[in-house]
Order: structure tokens, then C-alpha cells, then sequence
């Protein structure tokens, strides 16, 4: 009942106002509704990466973790301030992409490619309150391409070492996108050899076709379509370099949303979804297969302007898991999220609550306070969370190896969250800086005699400074994380205690452009066999260029190009050095 008197009353406050007008969709904008960092990457970006896929952008995003199974094709996820993979939400257009037949609902972005991607948002910290209870950690926010101005079509064909080799097609008109990739690899060992003296290469294929559209059937009323099919196929080698397992990932992506605009400050939005999964394991001696379906149903209501913002709504989401049988559950939701600014101080908050068929009712929220003074932008933020177990948690059935897996007496998780930012424009440089906790309990962990139960709690805190300089055609970034684990009850993994991105781009001309990455991440540790491995520090560099001339580009990128051997999971494989290159034509 609280929640429905917070709606009734912010829209009072606005009912006698003349503001600004709104656009036609109600959209849940997290950079204009809170104070959250926020990393972005243009389609300029995107289109500058000779190797299409999602993963291999983002794991160059400055505080983002990657850790990917081998090499191409190897499921690859990703960690944000200390939290588990599985604390990080994904969404395309606004529909979740996290995966339901996932053990524990990750979403994998080894398959997803960028053809039909117009930018990428990385919203670090917890946003609990407007995409629920996978984004404990933070939110990576994708959009599709939607048409041009200038309808055109555009062709484009890649390859580069370990046999690569891919072909694209998308065409542009002024209202909508229609794209299909195709990438193959002949690939590398999925196991290195350092440690299992591993050498037969893994391969993978993966095909994407998507579309997107606009469609406005009055200046009041838009309809956006969305639909994409992921065919992805990999080499496993699950147990040994000499075994012949593959796997095959198929998802279904499908979404309407109906957007309109009521008045000069306020728009209603209806979206129904359906993202589903398919997976299949094949070996020489077995077939295991996982479906899962998330429906999704959300109403949403945005009123107000650049000052004042209000977007509540009410979702409605069904999740399935198919193993051997059928199991689902629920989750009926109701949030608002408010903005309010004079120019100089700023506040947000925001609460949601959740009815879960099995766990009951849960609120949560946040919320914080902006400064605008002369020593700089100063900001404070509060946010908790919770994280449902996934179906494959509570209902996963055992394996040779594991003679227990799902545990239907597990409880949800927990997180609450801290942060304080800075940030400050000197001339040609600005400088920014963030300290966070995340308090974490209840946390879900799997034993190889126990299967999954809650044992996990501890507290990852750390800072995050950054710059940007800018003189001329020349841009250097610079990042910097530290963090560290308190309270521990089991140790930390695969995440390490500190990491730095330095990154120099040379714009020549406006339309060419040369660059170099550098990444650094110290020691971090991982288990095997019930045993704590420590894995080594270790740094790349990756060098780059892009030359556009009329209706034509080429790109060319040259990654680890002092060939680091170095384990981001233990065992597994990462890149050597290794070049790519892509041509691309407009017609």
C-alpha cells in the first residue's frame, strides 16, 4: 500500500507544472534516475572491433572483470566490484538476457555479436530497484540498432589467426534494422598446456540473425519490435584434451513494446518478452540437454522532465527450467524510482517490491544524495538487493561426480551497498574517484559432496580512481581498481585485488584513428580439486587502427602483442598474440 501512496503523491507534485516534454517511450534511464558510474561505449566503438563479438569488447571495459572458459566459443561472464558473476544483470532493448537453464541464471556472452548493437551501457553497482534481482552488482545495458536517417546496407568480412574467419550483413532503414553474422574459428585448446599439456584446438561457430524496428502508428502511440535468434556451436574437451565433447546454444529472443505518450510529461510503456534457451552437451557416450524460458510482462510510467523524474512500474515475470521435468516459479514486482534536482543539490530513491511463488515477499531499494560545488560533483548512494536461487540450484539433478547437486532448501541472497564518487573537470583533464562496499550474505556455493547450500558471506570494498585527458587529436584514459574481501567465510575467487587500464587514441583527420590498450590485473585465486591455486599477475597490450575513406573502412587490431601466457581460470586457456582484421563497404 506504501508503494501505491508514493506513486499517487509524485504524481501531484507534478500535476500543476509546465514541463519540458517527455519522449514518446517510458524508458528506466539509470544514468537520469541515479548517480551511478557508468561506462559507455558508442557504435563507433563497437563498429571499430575487427572481431564482432560482445565479449571481446567488454572485457576491455575499465573495472569490468572477464572470465571466460578457453578461448573463443568458452562460456565467458563477468564480475563488477566484488560481487559473483551471477550478480550482474544483462538486458537487450530492456529484455533480460540472463539465462534461465544457466546452473545459476548468468547470462553467457560468448555467443552474442555486435552487428545489431547501436551502444553499450556498464552501470556499475546495485539497480535492484528498476531491473530486479539479478543486478545485485550492476547492470550491462545493450541497444539494438533502429534504422537511419540515411538508409544504407552495410558488408562486412573479418578473419585473423587461428583460422577465423566471418561475414556480416546489415541493412539500415529509416526506421528499423535487419542484420545476420556469421563467425566461425578453428580456435585454440580449451585446456592450456601448462597444465594439462593440452594442444588439440577447440573450435566454434556462431550465427545471429536480428531484427529491430519502430513502427509509429500515431504521434502519440510507437510500437518497437524486436526479434533475434543466437545459434552458437563450440568444442568442450569437459574432462581431458582428448575427449570429444561439443555443445550447442541455441536463444530465442522475442519482444513487443507499445509506448505512449499521455500528455507533455508523461508516457506509458507496455513490453511483453520471451527470452529462451536451449543447450545441449553431446559426448561419445551422452546427451544432456537444458530449456529455460523467461516470460516477461512490465508496464511502466515515466512523467516528469529534466528536474524531476518518476518512472514506476509493475512487471510480471515467469522463469522455467526443463531437466528431466518441468519446474517454474513467479516473480510479481511493483518499483518507483524518483529524481529530483535544483542544479546544485540532487536526490534519488527508489523501492521495489517482489512476490516470489516460493520465497514470499521481499523490499528493497536505495537511494543517495548529489552535490554540485566548487571542489567538484559529489555524490552518496545506499542500495540493498536480493538474489533469488536459480531453478537449477534448487532442482539440478546429480551427476557422475556429484552425487548431489540442487538443494530445494536454499534461501535467497543478500547484498547491501555503499558508495561515495567524485568527479572534477581541470581544463583538458577530468578526473573522477569511487569508494564501495558490498556486503554480501547467504551467498550460494557449491561443494562436490554437498551440491549448492548457503554458506557464503563477506564484505568487498575497494576504490576507483579515473582520468581522461584530452588535447587536440590525442585521448588517454587511465583506470585504476583496488579491492579487497573482509569477512570471509570461503575464499574470494577468480576476482583479483587490483587491476589498471591505460588507453592512448590517436584521431587523425576525424575520420582515421590509431590506438594501444593496456591492461594489468594482479594475482587473483581459483580451486581445483578442493584446492586453493593461486594464480599469476600478468599484463597485455593490444594495438589497433581504423581507416575510414568514403563508403569503405578497415580495421586491424593486433591483441597481446607480447604473447602473455597467463590463466584468468585455472586450467583454461586465454589468446596468445593473435591478429584480426575486418573490411567493411556501404551501399
Amino acid at each position: 500500500m506504501s508503494l501505491f501512496l508514493i506513486l499517487i503523491f509524485t504524481s501531484l507534485c507534478f500535476a500543476d507544472e509546465q514541463l519540458d516534454l517527455i519522449e514518446v517511450n517510458a524508458t528506466k534511464k539509470i544514468e537520469a534516475l541515479t548517480f551511478t558510474q557508468t561506462e559507455y561505449l558508442s557504435s563507433e566503438e563497437l563498429e571499430a572491433s575487427p572481431v564482432p563479438l560482445a565479449s571481446q569488447v567488454l572485457e576491455r571495459v575499465p573495472g569490468l572483470v572477464s572470465s571466460q572458459n578457453g578461448g573463443p566459443g568458452g562460456r565467458t561472464t563477468f564480475f563488477i566490484r566484488g560481487t559473483e558473476a551471477r550478480h550482474v544483470s544483462f538486458t537487450l532493448d530492456g529484455l533480460k538476457l540472463n539465462d534461465s537453464s544457466n546452473t545459476d541464471r548468468q547470462f553467457d556472452a560468448a555467443f552474442l555479436t555486435l552487428t545489431a548493437l547501436e551502444d553499450v551501457r556498464i552501470h556499475k553497482g546495485p539497480q535492484a530497484v528498476l531491473y530486479g534481482s539479478d543486478a545485485m552488482g550492476g547492470h550491462i545495458e545493450m541497444r539494438t540498432r533502429k534504422g537511419s536517417d540515411k538508409p544504407e546496407k552495410k558488408l562486412t568480412l573479418s578473419g585473423g589467426s587461428f583460422g577465423t574467419a566471418g561475414a556480416s550483413y546489415r541493412h539500415d532503414w529509416k526506421k528499423g534494422t535487419l542484420s545476420i553474422v556469421r563467425q566461425r574459428t578453428d580456435g585454440i585448446s580449451r585446456f592450456n598446456k601448462k597444465r594439462f599439456d593440452a594442444s588439440e584446438r577447440d573450435g566454434s561457430e556462431i550465427t545471429q540473425l536480428t531484427s529491430s524496428s519502430t513502427h509509429e502508428l500515431s504521434d502519440k502511440i510507437q510500437t518497437d519490435l524486436l526479434a533475434s535468434f543466437i545459434e552458437g556451436r563450440n568444442e568442450l574437451d569437459l574432462t581431458s584434451d582428448s575427449t570429444n565433447e561439443r555443445g550447442r546454444n541455441y536463444q530465442y529472443l522475442l519482444q513487443q513494446k507499445t509506448s505512449y505518450r499521455h500528455s507533455k510529461t508523461s508516457a506509458f510503456s507496455l513490453r511483453n518478452g520471451l527470452n529462451r534457451n536451449d543447450r545441449m552437451t553431446k559426448s561419445d557416450f551422452s546427451t544432456l540437454r537444458f530449456s529455460g524460458n523467461l516470460i516477461q510482462n512490465e508496464l511502466l510510467w515515466e512523467i516528469g522532465n529534466k528536474e524531476k523524474r518518476v518512472v514506476s512500474g509493475l512487471s510480471l515475470e515467469e522463469e522455467a527450467l526443463t531437466l528431466s521435468e518441468k519446474k517454474a516459479f513467479t516473480l510479481t514486482s511493483a518499483f518507483v524510482q524518483g529524481f529530483l534536482t535544483d542544479g546544485k543539490f540532487s536526490f534519488q530513491g527508489g523501492v521495489r517490491a517482489d512476490r516470489h511463488s516460493r520465497y514470499g515477499n521481499f523490499i528493497t531499494g536505495g537511494t543517495g544524495v548529489e552535490m554540485n560545488v566548487p571542489s567538484g560533483i559529489w555524490a552518496f548512494q545506499y542500495a540493498r538487493g536480493f538474489k533469488s536461487p536459480s531453478l537449477y540450484q534448487l532442482y539440478g539433478p546429480p551427476f557422475t561426480g556429484y552425487p548431489i547437486v540442487g538443494n530445494r532448501d536454499l534461501s535467497p541472497e543478500s547484498n547491501q551497498s555503499y558508495e561515495a564518487s567524485w568527479k572534477k573537470r581541470f581544463g583538458d583533464w577530468e578526473f573522477a574517484n569511487v569508494a564501495f562496499q558490498n556486503r554480501l550474505s547467504n551467498l550460494i556455493i557449491f561443494t562436490d559432496l554437498g551440491g549448492y547450500r548457503n554458506q557464503g558471506r563477506f564484505i568487498a570494498e575497494g576504490i576507483e580512481p579515473s582520468f581522461k585527458w584530452m588535447k587536440n587529436n590525442l585521448e588517454v584514459r587511465g583506470n585504476f581498481t583496488h579491492q579487497r574481501f573482509r569477512e570471509q567465510e570461503r575464499k574470494v575467487l577468480r576476482r583479483p585485488y587490483n587491476m589498471a587500464q591505460l588507453n592512448g587514441t590517436l584521431f587523425i583527420r576525424d575520420m582515421h584513428e590509431l590506438y594501444i590498450k593496456g591492461r594489468w590485473f594482479d594475482s587473483r585465486k581459483d580451486e581445483y580439486s578442493q584446492k586453493i591455486i593461486k594464480l599469476n599477475s600478468f599484463e597485455t597490450f593490444d594495438l589497433g587502427g581504423v581507416y575510414r575513406k568514403d563508403k569503405h573502412e578497415l580495421s586491424l587490431q593486433l591483441n597481446n602483442i607480447f604473447d602473455r601466457d597467463f590463466e584468468e581460470l585455472y586450467g583454461f586457456s586465454v589468446m596468445p598474440r593473435s591478429v584480426f582484421g575486418a573490411w567493411s563497404v556501404k551501399f
